[in-house]
């Protein structure tokens, strides 16, 4: 089952602030003058307020606050060290807030393959932090590996952004068995694509569609998807602010053989509003 609040957060570290990607892309492009003036220590801190998109006056509304910081350390021109982590705040019912697994890892810069392609690829590793992950799982740590696939800048039309990337993670559990008897996640995989066009005004759009593939322990195999749309203004280099629209769920419908990918959904879909502070 998933926790809307922790998807939310997951796409606002991803997606949110495609201003800032696109500062970390176009950095290929500057001098190296340039390059060494910029900051080892930087990162983000974002505060998003989300709710259920519809709300049907039966108690089922969503409501909550979502509190996420990343912290990025630049060891040289090719590698950065990542860490990010959030706090989930339910408005509704206070013993469902819960804090986010801690995620850290290491990746490099993109570089060219060919003539129109970006890639970069990243490691990581996460501590479970989350009350879900610790207390119920049982779980010890996770691995991650992962490219980042991105359209040169160059090749589009100015504004534009077209990325892409694939990911696959290992999960450690104490036992094989949750607390409440389900059967944890040992394998899972994802592929992400984004699309992002803004303004040189600073107001953007932008759009992201993610899979995901996940096999327990005893090889049950489950899929699902994040779909988000969204409109950002960047206010200056550390402000950004936006609202914008997020479904989630299983890939399946209950029959087992139709998709249930949807861009609406009656009772999983979000709105939210957030504001990104970038230092």
């Amino acid at each position: 089952m998933f926790n809307i609040r922790l998807i939310v957060i997951f796409l606002m570290a991803a997606f949110a602030v495609p201003v800032a990607y696109a500062q970390q892309v176009s950095s290929l492009s500057e001098s190296s003058d340039e390059k060494k003036s910029e900051p080892k220590v930087g990162g983000m801190i974002n505060l998003s307020r989300s709710s259920s998109l519809y709300d049907f006056n039966d108690g089922s509304r969503r409501d909550g606050m979502d509190y996420m910081a990343m912290l990025n350390f630049k060891i040289n021109e090719k590698y950065t060290l990542r860490a990010q982590g959030g706090y989930s705040q339910d408005l509704k019912y206070s013993e469902a807030a819960d804090f986010s697994d801690i995620s850290i890892n290491i990746s490099r810069s993109p570089s060219k393959m060919g003539k129109s392609i970006l890639m970069g690829y990243r490691l990581g590793a996460g501590v479970p932090t989350s009350k879900d992950s610790h207390s119920r799982q049982n779980l010890l740590t996770s691995l991650t590996t992962g490219i980042n696939l991105a359209i040169d800048p160059e090749r589009l039309l100015p504004g534009l952004e077209i990325s892409g990337s694939m990911g696959f993670g290992r999960n450690i559990h104490q036992y094989e068995t949750a607390l409440d008897g389900r059967v944890n996640t040992q394998y899972s995989a994802i592929q992400a694509v984004a699309v992002s066009y803004g303004l040189e005004s600073g107001l953007s759009i932008s759009g992201n569609f993610s899979y995901r593939s996940t096999w327990s322990y005893q090889g049950v195999m489950r899929n699902s998807f994040e779909m988000t749309q969204e409109i950002g203004y960047q206010i200056n280099k550390n402000l950004a602010l936006s609202i914008g629209h997020l479904n989630s769920g299983s890939a399946l419908k209950p029959n087992g053989s139709e998709y249930n990918i949807e861009a609406f959904d009656d009772n999983n879909s979000i709105a939210y509003a957030s504001t990104t502070l970038l230092f």
